[in-house]
Order: C-alpha cells, then structure tokens, then sequence
C-alpha cells in the first residue's frame, strides 16, 4: 500500500524541527545531549527540504504531462507576456514553484519559459545564500530600467556611481585660488584651494509582500507582472520620497529639500500675480547661475497641480504665457519639468507646495545593491492593520525585496526650491 505524503505535512514537520532547533540554540551553553539533538534535527530538516523539493518537481512534470478528462478541451498554454514587468515576476513564480531552490527554479524556468527567457538566464547565476537569492548584475541592471519611469529623479538621469562596499568617500574642491595683481618683484601670495569629502553609506530600501500561493500555483504569465508591480513599485515610490524630501534621519537618505542651501530657496509671494511668478521662475534659475552651477542638465520637480496652474495661465491679452512651451518642448522657462505627486501641495496651511530646479549633472546616486530578494513560506509578518499574520497558516509566501543606496549632490548650490507655492 502507498502512502501519499501531502505537502503541507512535510511543512508543518518542518517547522516544528525549527522551532526545536531555536529553542535548543536559544537557551545557555548546550549539553552533549542537547548538540546530538540539535543535529539530528538539523539532518531532519534538510532531509525535509529535499524531500519537499523533489514532492514540488513531481508536481510540476506530473502537470506537464496531464491529459484533460473525456469531453473537456485540452487547456491552451496561454502566450508569455511580453510587458516590461514580465521578468522579476515570473523569477518570483519560478523560485515559489521550486521551494526556493534556484537549481529547481532553473530546471522549471527552462521547461515552463524557455532557455533563451530572461527568468532563465538569471536564475542561471543566481547566488543562493542564507535562504535569499540575490539578483545577478545582468537581472538587475534590467529592474534598475524599470524603476526609472516609476519615479523622477531617477528618470531625470543623476550620476549613478557603484558602491559595491557599502560605503565610499568622494574628495570635492570647495574653493579655488583666485591670484592677485602686483608690482615688479612683489611676493606673491600663497594660495590652495579648498578640499572636502562627500561620504555615502547605504541606506537600506525593504519592502515585504505577501503573496497567495493559488495565485503562484495557478496564474499565467501574463500576470507576473503583478508581483512585479508590487515589489517594484512600493521601492520606487518609498526611494523617490526621500531622494526628494528626505531629511537624513531615522536611517533615510537626504533629499533635495533638505541638501539646499538656506540661499537657494526662494519664497513665494502669497498674493501671487503673473509677474511675481516670472520673478520667482527666474530667481531659482539665477541661484544655480549665480554660484556657477554647470547647468548640464537642469530640470523642474513640481506637483501635477502646477503643471495644470501654468498651462491655464494666461496674460492680460488673453494670450497662454507658458501652454505652448509646456506641451511643444515639455519646457518651462527653457527648462524641462517632471511632475510628481511626492512633493506635497498641503504643506503649511494646507494650501503650499514647493517647485525644484536643480542640475541633475550634479546629482550622484549611489547604488549599493540594485535589487535583492528573498522567500519564506513559513515567516510571521505585521499587516498593513498591525495585526500579526503568519503565512503559512495563510497559505501565502513572503518575498522581501532591499535595495541600498544613498544619495548627495556633487555641490549643494546645485538645487533651488522656490518654498510655500500657493499657485492654483
């Protein structure tokens, strides 16, 4: 008589033997007793695990070769998705179907997507380490691509430097000789110019999504990019906040606002008319003139709600001041604009937001580790509501994603906020 070993007993074996182990490793300094248990238990767990792994690869081969019941049609292998957010979300689908092992995920990844998919090609020098995978450099230069149009100070092309240490320390020249006249056989004066360091150390990027394991068992590729969306979006917005208006404590990086010099922000006249609006315009491009700033690549940062106040604006004649600009060059004042929902438009008395021109040919961000990602079927994690929910009881898997990097402007005179904007 054959027994059927079900799945989730495995796991809850599994689970039991952690948790035994934990407690033997939690306590003082173990007894010889308690180490030959502790290895035995440790076996058990990785017997376990290849016994799981090969109960999964069963499941999937078994699926391949499933034939429909008579009067059923045969079901369609539905079309891969071409999307953009097609790659991390299959690559999450593939290690869920393998139970985490990147060997089995390959091997499904080559039957399911085919040897020439990008999941394939990752998974194919993943590196498997404490229970995570970390996405190769050709995977994750592909993500990096994808968080640009998500966000925009990314996508306003900053310098991205490789911190591949974690940390890094980068000289600057904070001031320069100037010479000086003087009569025949003068001394001369003696000059050095002005040196400082810009000092980077990664700022850690998490975010945990809990994922039903009916939508990995049973979802087609054309919806891997709802994981995707999922992970990538909830770390691009997080990053672009604080690119922005992060204020450099509680372990986030500092943004522009709070990178400005105290001279470079302009404030806004509350009783706004039409010239004001020029002069402060102008005033936040004079800051970056004024201290000599390259202007390679300057832009605009504003809410939406500015974008629509000039494209309305008109003159005393009657006449659109910025529309045709706006909509033929995607320019105000000869510059380009992004506009992004992360500048808030209610700071103050509800009413004030804040417009940013800065020259992004001076900003630098520094990227540490584009992309890493993780698995658990059996973790315990804290709901959007605060209560504690474990996923294996829920028959979810947890992936966390981190990314770490840190952010600075080569010279701080690079950006000008024009401050408390009632424009509307």
């Amino acid at each position: 008589m054959t027994i059927i070993v079900k799945e989730s007993d495995l796991l809850a074996r599994r689970v039991k033997a952690v948790d035994k182990m934990s407690e033997l490793a939690g306590g003082e300094a173990m007894t010889t007793e308690q180490i030959t248990e502790f290895d035995g238990l440790e076996a058990e767990v990785k017997g376990l695990d290849e016994q799981i792994s090969r109960l999964r690869k069963a499941q999937i081969l078994s699926a391949e070769t499933a034939q429909p019941v008579e009067g059923q049609d045969k079901p369609k292998t539905p079309a891969q998705a071409k999307s953009a957010d097609y790659p991390l979300g299959g690559y999450v689908k593939a290690l869920y179907h393998a139970g985490g092992n990147v060997m089995l995920a390959q091997q499904w990844a080559e039957k399911n997507l085919g040897e020439s998919s990008p999941v394939t090609k990752a998974l194919s020098t993943s590196v498997a380490a404490s229970g995570g995978n970390l996405v190769p450099e050709d995977f994750a230069n592909q993500i990096i691509e994808l968080l640009r149009p998500a966000t925009v100070v990314r996508a306003s092309g900053p310098v991205v430097v490789p911190m591949p240490r974690g940390t890094m320390r980068m000289g600057k020249q904070t001031s320069g000789v100037t010479g000086s006249y003087g009569s025949e056989g003068a001394k001369a004066p003696a000059q050095k110019p002005g040196t400082g360091n810009i000092i980077a150390t990664f700022k850690k990027l998490t975010v945990l999504v809990p994922v039903s394991n009916d939508f990995l068992r049973y979802a087609t590729p054309a919806t891997d990019g709802l994981v995707q969306n999922d992970i990538v979006r909830g770390l691009a917005r997080t990053e672009d906040l604080a690119f922005i208006r992060g204020d450099g404590t509680a372990d986030w990086p500092k943004g522009l606002r709070f990178i400005a010099l105290a001279g470079n922000l302009v404030p806004s006249n509350a009783t706004f008319t039409l010239t004001t609006i020029d002069q402060e315009l102008s005033a936040a491009i004079l800051a970056l003139e004024n201290a000599n700033v390259p202007m390679l690549n300057p832009c605009w940062f504003f809410h939406p709600r500015i974008k629509q106040f000039l494209l309305t604006l008109k003159n005393s004649n009657g006449f659109y001041v910025y529309k045709d600009e706006m909509t033929e060059n995607g320019t105000v004042r000869g510059y380009p604009f992004k506009t992004t929902t992360q500048i808030p438009q209610n700071l103050v008395d509800g009413t004030q937001t804040e417009i940013y021109f800065t020259d992004m040919s001076q900003a630098l961000l520094f990227d540490a580790l584009a992309l890493a990602l993780s698995m658990s079927m059996e973790g315990t994690y804290t709901a959007e509501d605060g209560t504690q929910r474990n996923a294996f009881e829920r028959d979810e898997t947890l992936f966390r994603a981190i990314a770490e990097h840190d952010f600075h402007l080569r010279h701080d005179e690079a950006t000008a906020i024009i401050t408390g904007v009632k424009w509307a």
